[in-house]
């Protein structure tokens, strides 16, 4: 597919980037500005063809993503079920079946629509106070049920239950 061009020259292609671990790019040099990287987490969201983009009140544009689209930056945990903070100031309860580790050791769950998120280390902290552990590891419940987060190659793309 050939990307859409405008009048002008102009294009929704750039070079803005973001690394697996969530540090912005633009023209290969990091992002600076805290808010302007704050305002780009929340702005992720897929474009009709699939691709992420970028998309605000006023426009949208591509951007390159290494990683999983979203971190989970908390958890909360409310009789017995985590809701977690995401890094595009969105809650979204957790599946804990979606759970999984990755080759990096990060935790990562699906959080809707097809899409990923990967733990910092502070969420995984507080996830670890719904977790229990037996003679074969670590494990979460689930209606009754022990659901151990395999480890897996590749994360971002892992089927639903």
């Amino acid at each position: 597919m050939e990307p859409q061009t405008f009048p002008f020259g102009l294009s929704r292609e750039t070079t803005i980037r973001r690394t697996a671990d969530g540090q912005w790019f633009h023209d290969g040099a990091p992002l600076e500005n805290e808010k302007l990287s704050r305002a780009f987490d929340r702005w992720i969201e897929r474009a009709e063809d699939g691709r992420f983009c970028l998309k605000n009140d006023i426009n949208w544009a591509y951007f390159t993503l290494e990683g999983a689209p979203f971190f989970v930056r908390g958890v909360r945990i409310e009789h017995g079920v985590a809701r977690l903070k995401l890094s595009n100031d969105q809650e979204a309860e957790l599946d804990v079946r979606t759970l999984r580790e990755g080759p990096d050791g990060a935790l990562y769950c699906d959080v809707g629509h097809g899409l990923t998120a990967r733990f910092d280390r502070h969420a995984a902290v507080q996830l670890g106070e719904l977790g229990q552990e037996d003679d074969q590891g670590p494990y979460f419940l689930h209606q009754g049920a022990r659901v151990r987060p395999p480890r897996v190659a590749d994360p971002l793309h892992f089927g639903n239950p």
